[in-house]
């Protein structure tokens, strides 16, 4: 005899199981939230310390490398358009080209035994004025060497460094102007050719730094005077910055303070050993027009 099914006995979930699982499924997707929660927040710390240290670290190697090429004198060789007869009086001559000569320069002038350094006493035209103590022919060679003793400028401060020279290495003479700047809270740059009536407006390296510790200045200098002149020998700069934002995990601001200690301008010191062995004729003089704020 078969038996019937009993149709009654297939049934889906009661209301208790239905609860339980809704009560699991929410524990374990608010276990999966809060932990992706503490991996986003813990990504966004992370990065926030990545890009502070590594602009941080971008302004201060430029100013690295600009502190290094400091007094560096870079000069395109010209020709005298004329003859030149010796006189014990100023006299003008016409040169090939004046571009980025000035006045008070010392010009190396023809070779061997007619060489000798002549100052710069005027410019006007295409025409440059000094003593001329020997004969020189048409198409003689002219040209500059050398340092500038202040290519770290002694004028120089804890808060603004100044510093002049070929800095790029490209054959033109530039100016530029560090600002540290903790009330406002900007560390700001500024280049501009030498030869230029006024300095260009600065722009902003790092933002949001702060006092450093202790007091620290942002640029500290050596110095050393020898035959009259002054060379700053070394720049140390300390700079503290904080984050742009608090720190997802902590709620506060993440700080960070960096130093380059004993940073050594080469022409500088090679301008240093110049003095020592009373070579004078290779110091320039600082340029008397730079385009100073």
């Amino acid at each position: 005899m078969n038996e019937r099914p009993n149709r009654y006995c297939d049934h889906g979930f009661t209301l208790l199981e239905l609860l339980v699982s809704i009560i699991l499924l929410l524990i374990i997707a608010g276990a999966a939230f809060r932990a992706l929660s503490y991996y986003q927040k813990n990504y966004l710390s992370t990065q926030f310390r990545v890009d502070m240290h590594g602009g941080t670290r971008a302004a201060l190697e430029l100013m690295t490398q600009e502190i290094g090429q400091a007094g560096l004198l870079s000069f395109t060789p010209r020709t005298i358009s004329a003859p030149v007869t010796a006189n014990t009086s100023p006299q003008s001559i016409t040169l090939s080209s004046v571009t980025d000569i000035f006045v008070g320069e010392k010009l190396q002038v023809d070779t061997g035994g007619l060489q000798e350094v002549v100052s710069v006493t005027a410019i006007s035209g295409s025409t440059v004025t000094g003593i001329f103590n020997k004969n020189h022919a048409s198409g003689t060679g002219v040209t500059a060497v050398g340092i500038f003793p202040q290519g770290i400028m002694s004028s120089s401060t804890s808060t603004q460094l100044k510093l002049f020279g070929d800095l790029f290495g490209d054959g033109t003479m530039m100016y530029a102007q560090y600002n540290c700047d903790t009330t406002v809270g900007t560390l700001s740059r500024s280049v501009t050719p030498a030869s230029a009536s006024s300095m260009n407006p600065s722009q902003v390296l790092i933002a949001n730094i702060i006092p450093n510790p202790g007091g620290t200045a942002c640029f500290q200098y050596t110095t050393t005077s020898i035959s009259g002149f002054t060379f700053v020998t070394s720049v140390a700069m300390t700079i503290s910055v904080r984050t742009d934002q608090r720190d997802p995990q902590t709620n506060a601001f993440v700080t960070m303070t960096k130093s380059f200690l004993n940073i050594a301008p080469r022409n500088v010191l090679a301008g240093v050993d110049d003095a020592q062995n009373a070579i004078i004729s290779r110091l320039q003089p600082t340029p008397p027009n730079l385009p100073l704020s």
